[in-house]
């Protein structure tokens, strides 16, 4: 991992690991643990790149998500959802909460893990439990990211 100069104070900045940031907005959690930054000796965190939170919502959103169980939505005016396994109505209102974990590798890094939290909906005919679609957790995936980060006070750039 190549170092850079802290963008805050200009001094040289060393690898570290960022333990925990988190964040929540609306329905979904997010919790990420062991992700690598850049320190300086003022303790000014960074990303190890500009690019880095890009890479982060793409990796979540394209590959981790696109492997959660998840219904369909349907309509444009009124939604609704279907089963994703069977194709069932399911309920407006979740059974509960679930965690789905993630260990996420980006480029030459150490593996950090990404955890999502979001109500979860057991369909009445099949019993499998699922997201009400993907759309809804990939449309708040940036902004809770982006909260965490501000959480765990790394800016931008």
């Amino acid at each position: 991992m190549k170092t850079r100069s802290c963008i805050r104070c200009h001094s040289t900045t060393q690898p570290a690991v960022l333990e925990n940031a988190a964040s929540e907005s609306d329905s979904l959690a997010l919790r990420i643990e062991r992700m690598p930054v850049l320190t300086c000796p003022e303790g000014h965190r960074q990303f190890v790149s500009a690019d880095f939170p890009r890479w982060l919502v793409e990796h979540l959103m394209d590959e981790d998500e696109a492997k959660l169980p998840s219904g369909r939505e349907e309509g444009m005016l009124f939604k609704h959802y279907r089963c994703g396994g069977c194709g069932a109505d399911l309920a407006k209102v979740p059974d509960g909460r679930k965690t789905f974990m993630f260990e996420v590798e980006l480029l030459d890094l150490d593996p950090f893990r990404v955890e999502l939290t979001a109500p979860v909906y057991k369909c009445p005919q099949c019993s499998r439990e699922q997201l009400h679609s993907l759309k809804e957790v990939r449309g708040l995936t940036p902004q809770v990211l982006g909260e965490a980060f501000r959480a765990a006070e790394i800016p931008p750039g």
